[in-house]
């Protein structure tokens, strides 16, 4: 059967959207790439997990990275340790360069060696997250009370710390569209109303 013009025209027009959507999705924003690049300096990774980060590359195509496909920015970073193992952690600090990311909605730092630091208060300023889950990262100190900035926060996932602490834990009522959340091994007895709060 030959195919009429006008569904010639279609599968044409269809391809060169699918061909438009590919090439968006490897367009990288380059402030964010160079960010990303200077987060990655802060760390090391035994078993080469951050090799595909590089200046050569796309960071749309980076692994752990998810980008827009029309806008090319980063609003997901996937760094967990999926192998639960000292040869894929990651060892490190976080650094202000995440703040360069401009719609972040999900960050996933899990099961990595962040060496007792504390958690860093910047991570309040990133309004969009809606995931956070720093779960078995080896953070220590004091949870910052700037977390409760994170309002658009749906899950957070902090257990697993067993130095962190809380000493005033009414920020989490701040946290309006929260829905899972996780503090186990955190210390809450500072703050002898945090069971008030948590029933929030």
């Amino acid at each position: 059967m030959i195919m009429r013009n006008s569904e010639l025209i279609m599968v044409v027009l269809l391809l060169a959207v699918l061909s438009l959507c590919k090439t968006n999705s490897l367009a990288c924003n380059e402030r964010e790439k160079h960010a990303l690049l200077r987060f990655k300096q802060s760390l090391t990774h035994p078993a080469n997990r951050l090799s595909s980060w590089s200046l050569t590359e796309g960071c749309c195509g980076w692994a752990g990275v998810r980008c827009d496909n029309v806008s090319g920015r980063v609003f997901e970073l996937h760094l967990d340790n999926p192998e639960d193992s000292g040869k894929s952690t990651l060892i490190g600090k976080l650094r202000l360069a995440l703040l360069e990311l401009e719609h972040p909605n999900f960050l996933n730092l899990s099961l990595n060696d962040f060496k007792g630091t504390p958690i860093p208060s910047f991570l309040g300023s990133m309004n969009s997250l809606t995931y956070l889950n720093l779960w078995g990262a080896s953070f220590g100190g004091l949870v910052p009370h700037q977390l409760g900035n994170l309002s658009s926060l749906r899950q957070l996932y902090r257990g697993g710390n067993p130095g962190l602490y809380v000493d005033n834990f009414s920020w989490i009522t701040l946290l309006s569209s929260l829905e899972s959340l996780d503090l186990g091994w955190i210390d809450l007895h500072r703050d002898i109303h945090w069971l008030d709060y948590a029933r929030y």
